[in-house]
């Protein structure tokens, strides 16, 4: 097996290619008649083919790349949801524009896949091999881990892959959330989305009258009313999309864990709450630290990393 160096420097991602970008290239290389000698990684097994399971050992090879890959919803073989209707998807990229958060809005109103930076590992363990797609890690041969994954013919494909010495842990993109906790995401995603757009109405309304009077009442009735409209089909239709593709699979890894509630985890809140106790305890490691060890994070420039404390 041939061990590569990681793209990751000081245990943050950075240059992390655009897979799809790179099969176009290595398509249009083909149909050209030209040379392509560089191996692409295969694309993500979601969800997986059978159960699960827990794989505890010593690594005896390990290698990591890091691409953006789209880990959505939308890519799950199990994938079902109810579908915003036109003047939903429009209407909301509206708003979401007006209240100035146009990458967003661009995103609801579009069909274009969003990719997360992952790393593509492969290795072995127990003297068995494994590949798959994890967040970020920081491992190396000799490593005594953790591997939740499923057997595959000739290979372990890894979901999830934790250093359990230190209660860190990598997950496949997006599996970071049980369902009740996914749930309740989306709803206080709507309820700020909610915010904004009746901030912006009065924002604008003051602004060109500079008084709030009766109109103004009637103004924030309908504002609301479209705006819970529009926010909560949003938010009811993102979480039919997950609830049985992303979360059913996180909750599968938690269970192997052993992490106690797996429909109501949230690995962000674990490691904000990991994070907080390191801090009392003179311990934590700020992120932003370019000298030492990295450790995972839940400050938000680094909530695409997927490795959380659990």
């Amino acid at each position: 097996m041939t061990v590569r160096e990681p793209i990751v420097v000081c245990g943050r991602f950075t240059n992390a290619e655009n897979l799809q970008a790179l099969r176009t290239r290595q398509e249009i290389a083909r149909n050209n008649g030209s040379e392509w000698d560089r191996e692409l990684p295969p694309r993500p097994v979601l969800p997986p083919y059978g159960p699960l399971e827990k794989i505890s050992g010593v690594l005896e090879a390990f290698s990591s790349e890091s691409y953006k890959e789209c880990f959505d919803a939308d890519r799950y073989r199990t994938f079902h949801q109810p579908q915003l209707t036109e003047s939903q998807r429009v209407g909301g990229g509206a708003m979401l524009t007006l209240v100035g958060n146009s990458a967003i809005a661009g995103a609801l109103v579009s069909d274009e896949d969003q990719k997360d930076p992952a790393e593509y590992v492969q290795g072995i363990i127990n003297g068995k091999p494994f590949r798959g797609w994890v967040g970020l890690t920081r491992l190396k041969a000799g490593d005594e881990v953790e591997i939740i994954a499923d057997w595959q013919e000739d290979h372990y494909e890894v979901y999830a892959i934790a250093l359990p010495q230190e209660r860190i842990i990598s997950v496949c993109p997006r599996c970071a959330w049980g369902r009740r906790a996914k749930l309740w995401l989306r709803v206080k995603y709507m309820f700020i989305l909610i915010f904004l757009i009746l901030f912006a109405f009065s924002s604008v309304y003051f602004y060109s009258n500079r008084v709030f009077d009766e109109d103004y009442f009637y103004l924030m009735i309908m504002g609301y009313c479209i705006a819970q409209s529009i926010s909560g089909a949003i938010a009811w239709c993102a979480y039919q999309a997950y609830k049985n593709t992303t979360c059913k699979l996180a909750e599968e890894i938690f269970t192997l864990m052993g992490i106690p509630s797996p429909k109501n985890v949230s690995l962000n809140k674990i490691t904000r709450r990991r994070e907080r106790e390191l801090k009392k305890k003179g311990e934590w490691i700020n992120p932003d630290d370019k000298t030492g060890e990295k450790y995972p994070s839940d400050k938000l420039m680094y909530d695409t990393e997927y490795w959380f404390y659990y």
